[in-house]
């Protein structure tokens, strides 16, 4: 359990530096105090575990595919850390051996059982492998089996979903939504166990329907962005500029529902809005939310205390953070899809920052404690670091925004014109929805 927290701890500091922004929606749904089995959709690789790892504040018992126990030293780590490992259909090592999938699986299973009888938490992926598709694969069976094996225990199904506005980005944002829960014994009727064949099939429905409600289910990247962005403009306005991750894409969701001719009304708009922008050389911000000169002066006087903070720790740290950086950078750079970028981005800083922090540690302290001390002040070096490039950025960009809205600004009424439309359409279609 220890090694559990501590990678747990772990985590949510990863987090803290991949992720600009994390928001979690929902998490009154969990049960407390029983044995849960969370099933979330797969976007993006490793990142998916280690988000919803920071989001809990603590480590499940993750279900994983049996390549990875196979790669050396990951392997025994994630072993360490409670992983159970499953082999899915299209491993064919089992085939040597004489065992079907489901036969090789049975002690896995049998696992995961045994954890959640002791109250604990299981995590799985029902989708079965990682992809970068805006919707939900065909689930396989394993979540449901596992779920009516511990059934006895008072088990609880909640679907998770992972949103990310950006898998390629450093610093983009995430939104975990805990999901209605699914009570074992309102779906299924009871008696029913993991070898009853349509109950299995039942609840796998029921689990589905649960994670479609809080993932991204588009038909194409396409319409996933073109709704996200309108849902966007349709909740922002200069008193509420960033709307929450949450309603956004409950909007979107609500849009992928709609009527495709209400679809297209929307995106067409959208169309005719980024096309004018584009053309003006202004943002949506630009439009609903202007830069003032004092919103300039709140920002740069921010920006001048944090650096005299903070500084002075990122100044001493830095020597130590460039090389991790660079190499996590570089490796970022051999990768070309989406969802493996975030994954190689996750695994590399993960051994080469605490690796160059205790690196440091040792070459400049003596003792356990005073190399730790050092390895900790460089963490948060990293941190720090990161807070004043970002306000830094910022800063630059309200600078150059004030400029191009001070030039431009008989423009933003024409705009604003058109921008109406999108928000008009997006509402209309929300309606068919609900009608």
């Amino acid at each position: 359990m220890a090694v559990r927290w501590i990678v747990a701890l772990v985590a949510r500091f990863a987090a803290a530096l991949l992720l600009g922004r994390m928001e979690v929606a929902g998490r009154d749904r969990l049960p407390m105090g029983r044995p849960v089995l969370l099933v979330a959709n797969h976007f993006n690789g490793f990142v998916d575990p280690l988000v919803l790892t920071a989001a809990l504040g603590r480590l499940p018992r993750f279900v994983a595919k049996d390549d990875l126990r196979r790669i050396p030293v990951v392997g025994v780590v994630l072993r360490l850390v409670g992983v159970v490992f499953v082999r899915r259909r299209r491993d064919d090592t089992g085939a040597a051996s004489g065992l079907t999938v489901g036969a090789a699986n049975d002690g896995a299973f049998v696992e995961c059982h045994r954890a959640l009888v002791d109250g604990d938490t299981v995590a799985i992926f029902p989708e079965g492998t990682t992809h970068d598709r805006p919707r939900i694969d065909p689930l396989r069976t394993g979540a449901a089996r596992i779920a009516l094996g511990a059934r006895a225990a008072g088990l609880t199904v909640v679907p998770v979903g992972l949103t990310f506005t950006d898998k390629i980005a450093l610093r983009s944002s995430a939104l975990v939504l805990v999901g209605e829960p699914i009570a074992v014994d309102g779906a299924i009727e009871r008696g029913a166990g993991p070898d009853d064949a349509a109950s299995v099939r039942a609840l796998t429905d029921a689990i589905d329907a649960g994670l479609r409600a809080v993932s991204l289910d588009f038909p194409d990247v396409e319409t996933a962005l073109a709704l996200e962005q309108a849902a966007h403009i349709a909740l922002s306005d200069d008193d509420l500029p960033e709307p929450s991750l949450d309603a956004r894409y409950r909007l979107a969701r609500q849009l992928g529902r709609a009527a495709e001719p209400a679809q297209r009304v929307v995106r067409n708009e959208l169309g005719r809005y980024a096309s004018l922008l584009n053309g003006l050389h202004l943002t949506d911000a630009d439009v609903i939310h202007p830069t003032s000169p004092s919103r300039l002066l709140r920002s740069a006087l921010g920006t001048a205390v944090l650096v005299a903070v903070l500084g002075s720790l990122v100044a001493a740290t830095v020597l130590v953070n460039i090389w991790p950086t660079l190499l996590v950078a570089a490796a970022s750079l051999t990768v070309t899809t989406p969802v493996t970028k975030g994954t190689v981005r996750v695994l590399v800083g993960l051994v080469s920052f605490p690796t160059a922090w205790f690196t440091a540690g040792a070459l400049t302290a003596d003792g356990l404690s005073r190399i730790s001390l050092v390895a900790l002040t460089a963490a948060v070096g990293a941190l720090a670091a990161i807070w004043l490039v970002e306000r830094a950025m910022a800063l630059t960009h309200l600078l150059l925004r004030w400029r191009a809205q001070r030039e431009r600004i008989s423009t933003v009424d024409l705009a604003l014109e058109v921008r109406a439309n999108v928000v008009a359409a997006a509402r209309s279609a929300v309606r068919t929805v609900e009608a």
